[in-house]
C-alpha cells in the first residue's frame, strides 16, 4: 500500500503565515484596546510644571517630618481612621482633614473623603473598600501647620 503525501504549496504557506500573524495582531489589538480604555495612567496633567514644584514639595516634606508627629492609620470595610500624636505624645485634636481614596491602577473607584473628629486625636471618614490595593492621600491644616500631606498605601484582603 502506497501512502500519498500532500504537497505543501505556496498558497498553503501563505494561509498559515496569514493565520499566524493574524492571531498575533488580533491579540495585540485587544490588549491595546483594554490598556487604553481602562485607565490613562495620567497622574499629573503636565509633568514639567509638576517638576517645577519639586523643591517646594521637598521643603514642605522636611518641615512636616521635623514636627515629629506620629500618625497612625487603620481601616475596615466601611471607614478609614487616622490618629495624630505630636512629638510630646499629646493627641492632636484641631486638624481639618480631607482626603482622596483611590486605587493604584484605575480611577474608577476613587472616592473623596471628609474626615470627622472622633476625639482623642482620631479622625474618621466613611469609605467603601473592596478587596485589593488602595491609597489614601490626606491633606490637612491646623495646630500650627499650614499644609499637612501624607499618603497611606494598604491592602484590603478578601473575606
Amino acid at each position: 500500500m502506497a501512502s500519498t503525501q500532500k504537497e505543501i504549496k505556496g498558497g498553503h504557506v501563505l494561509a498559515m503565515l496569514l493565520a499566524f500573524f493574524g492571531v498575533i495582531i488580533a491579540v495585540n489589538l485587544v490588549m491595546a484596546w483594554f490598556a487604553n480604555s481602562t485607565w490613562s495612567g495620567l497622574v499629573v496633567e503636565n509633568g514639567y510644571v509638576a517638576s517645577q514644584e519639586f523643591d517646594k514639595n521637598l521643603a514642605r516634606a522636611r518641615a512636616q517630618e521635623a514636627l515629629g508627629w506620629d500618625v497612625g492609620f487603620s481601616f475596615d470595610r466601611s471607614s478609614v481612621k487616622i490618629t495624630f500624636t505630636d512629638a510630646a505624645g499629646k493627641r492632636i485634636d484641631s486638624l481639618d482633614l480631607t482626603g482622596r481614596l483611590q486605587r493604584t491602577v484605575t480611577d474608577k473607584e476613587d472616592q473623596q473623603l471628609t474626615f470627622g473628629w472622633m476625639g482623642s486625636g482620631t479622625y474618621s471618614a466613611p469609605a467603601r473598600l473592596a478587596p485589593g490595593l488602595w491609597e489614601v492621600e490626606v491633606d490637612g491644616k491646623g495646630d500650627g501647620v499650614a499644609d499637612y500631606h501624607k499618603i497611606f498605601r494598604f491592602v484590603v484582603k478578601a473575606e
